[in-house]
């Protein structure tokens, strides 16, 4: 039904579009015999110019995930590990990590690629009788999040499930839980948590039980095994209509998506034929040119229409999967690629104090959780502190994180929660402590696995104060 939806409503957006390009308003011939041919061909010119920037544009907003993705998967499967096998981290994210925009800190990544148009995949995951929170979230590729194998959905047991593309008709073995993937182009994304430095090597070991293997591996071949790169400068360049085309080729969108791909072709970004800058007539090949230009600001200032602030920290909506809000999906995968659902990871992102001015690392700050505001969860909360460029910050106390888990954060009398966010640490030692970078900074709080229900319409987070 709720396909359904999406379909009817996107058809009807784009029926005027369509309606026009196909029916055509001449001009009588009275107007036609008092412009000259030159200047006719010069109006032309700038419509052909106009279309193909208007269309080029919302190209890029429904393309840029694929794009990213694309090229997310290109270097990972040359760097970490080939299609289809997991690249197991063996720390924690540092503010060297580069793999991903806005990671965590808190829990270790397995990332994995899937080519499912060639097999299935059968996935597995182990005992987990301590409960230790983790899940592996499988995103397609247009970024929208169809499932995550956690420790909630296996009830902390054993289990084996079976990977299937959309395009599969094969034999599969009947006692393996079926989990359907809209593409053939599959991320697995792990996260397995670590409760403090002595916990780690018993993460590393739960995380290396998380293992996939092909169900038919004698299809694979070994030279195909990685991914095809993707130009450094596809985000900018006409590449990008080439690139995106070809993943729209091998992974299908939802039919109703059609409509407005149709469109797309109207400016050479056709899915049926692939994009061919040799085939784009001057004024087409500008107009795309100016979209390029334009598209990449409108996608990093996307957050507006989507964010709710409250106290100073800003929620999005929705995350980790997308419906037709394609600037949502584009945004996100520019500033928080591999963004989970809410109901496995709720965030929340805070970039100014109280006062509404910039958080900085030249000034003292308190947050103050009254009790009934410290989140609630199955599993634990944290807050990162990041670069302006949505990189995990260096501090001198060489950590940028606070977290429930690790047995540190100290409860007031009244059960009230302090955190001093500062450069230098508290001269009171029994006051929890989240270091700060020199310069600008922004925070998220995640809350992992929260209590079904907690984060509603009337959870507000406390503001961030300044102190003298």
């Amino acid at each position: 039904m709720k396909r359904f939806i999406r379909c009817a409503m996107l058809t009807s957006c784009v029926l005027s579009l369509a309606t026009l390009s196909l029916f055509p308003v001449h001009p009588s011939s009275a107007a036609s015999d008092r412009n000259p041919p030159a200047m006719q061909i010069r109006q032309l010119a700038e419509s052909r110019e106009k279309l193909a920037y208007s269309l080029g544009i919302q190209a890029y907003l429904y393309g840029y995930p694929l794009v990213v993705v694309a090229k997310t998967r290109g270097d990972m499967t040359r760097r970490l590990a080939p299609l289809d096998e997991f690249a197991y981290s063996e720390s924690l994210a540092s503010p060297a990590f580069r793999e991903i925009v806005t990671p965590n800190s808190d829990t270790l990544y397995l990332n994995a690629w899937l080519d499912l148009s060639q097999s299935p995949v059968l996935l597995e995951v182990p005992n987990d009788p301590q409960n230790r929170y983790y899940t592996v979230q499988m995103l397609d590729a247009y970024t929208n999040t169809f499932h995550n194998e956690s420790n909630r959905s296996t009830q902390q047991q054993a289990r084996q499930s079976i990977i299937v593309g959309p395009g599969w008709s094969g034999p599969l073995p009947k006692h393996l839980k079926r989990i359907d993937a809209p593409t053939n182009t599959v991320w697995l994304v792990g996260r397995v948590e670590v409760k403090d430095k002595q916990d780690l090597p018993a993460a590393l070991a739960f995380e290396k039980q998380i293992r996939i293997h092909p169900l038919l591996p004698s299809r694979l071949e070994r030279s195909k095994r990685t991914a095809p790169a993707v130009p450094a400068d596809a985000l900018q360049s006409l590449s990008f209509y080439r690139i995106m085309t070809d993943m729209i080729r091998q992974n299908p969108p939802p039919a109703c998506d059609n409509v407005l791909l149709h469109q797309f072709a109207l400016a050479g970004i056709d899915v049926q034929t692939g994009f061919d800058p040799a085939r784009l007539d001057p004024a087409t090949r500008v107009g795309l040119q100016r979209a390029l230009q334009d598209g990449p600001r409108i996608v990093q200032n996307g957050f507006f229409p989507y964010t709710t602030v409250k106290n100073g920290w800003g929620s999005f909506s929705p995350i980790g999967s997308y419906g037709d809000d394609f600037l949502a999906r584009a945004f996100i995968a520019y500033s928080g690629l591999a963004a989970n659902v809410p109901a496995e990871e709720a965030y929340f992102r805070a970039l100014t104090d109280s006062a509404n001015k910039p958080l900085s690392g030249a000034k003292k700050y308190l947050l103050h959780f009254d009790r009934d505001q410290i989140p609630r969860t199955t599993a634990f909360w944290s807050i990162n502190v990041y670069t302006p460029a949505s990189y995990l910050a260096q501090t001198k106390a060489n950590r940028s994180s606070v977290r429930s888990n690790n047995g540190t954060l100290q409860l007031n009398p009244d059960g009230s929660l302090d955190i001093a966010i500062q450069q230098e640490p508290p001269k009171d030692k029994q006051v929890n402590w989240l270091p700060t970078p020199s310069g600008d900074f922004n925070l998220v709080l995640r809350i992992f696995a929260p209590e079904q229900g907690s984060q509603g319409p009337g959870y507000n987070l406390p503001p961030i104060q300044e102190r003298r």
